[in-house]
């Protein structure tokens, strides 16, 4: 999927500029609330952290999880998204008690420590959507499994750009 052409000549149609503003929007998703799961250790669907995309774009994206594990539970997420569907990106967060930083791709499902306190991991990177539109989403749960809250917290963030 290209961008839209802009006419050499004229005005700009009411669809052109339409085309434009949607390309260059930014596609969001932010958590409202608290998401909290006790003795699940299967990766879950979160309630809010999903965006469309469609077929044949690129997207740059950024992850902010904020979220909160016991040292027992801890963390881990991965994605589900369309068929063909690559992403590359890099993710900061705290494992092996520091921060650290790793290069990641979309079938790799990532392992956070928890501390019992409010925790953050930034994703960053491009996802390449195939032939196939469809959700992006991210799913999350317990690393080990325990009879303890862990949470995606309030303020979690999604966002998609298209770039081409």
């Amino acid at each position: 999927m290209g961008f839209t052409t802009i006419p050499p000549v004229g005005k700009f149609r009411a669809a052109i500029l339409s085309s434009l503003i949607t390309e260059v929007r930014v596609v969001p998703a932010t958590k409202s609330a608290d998401q909290t799961i006790i003795s699940n250790s299967t990766l879950q669907n979160d309630t809010e952290l999903a965006v469309a995309v469609a077929a044949s774009t690129n997207y740059d994206f950024k992850l902010v999880l904020l979220y909160n594990s016991g040292v027992t539970p801890d963390l881990k997420f991965g994605w589900t998204y369309p068929a063909s569907t690559t992403m590359r990106y890099s993710m900061q967060g705290y494992t092996g008690g520091v921060v650290q930083s790793f290069r990641i791709i979309e079938t790799d499902v990532v392992a956070l420590d928890g501390n019992a306190s409010s925790l953050s991991c930034v994703c960053e990177g491009t996802v390449f959507v195939g032939a196939t539109a469809g959700t992006l989403q991210l799913q999350w749960a317990q690393n080990t499994l325990t009879a303890s809250n862990s949470s995606v917290l309030l303020g979690s963030s999604l966002r998609l750009w298209k770039v081409a």
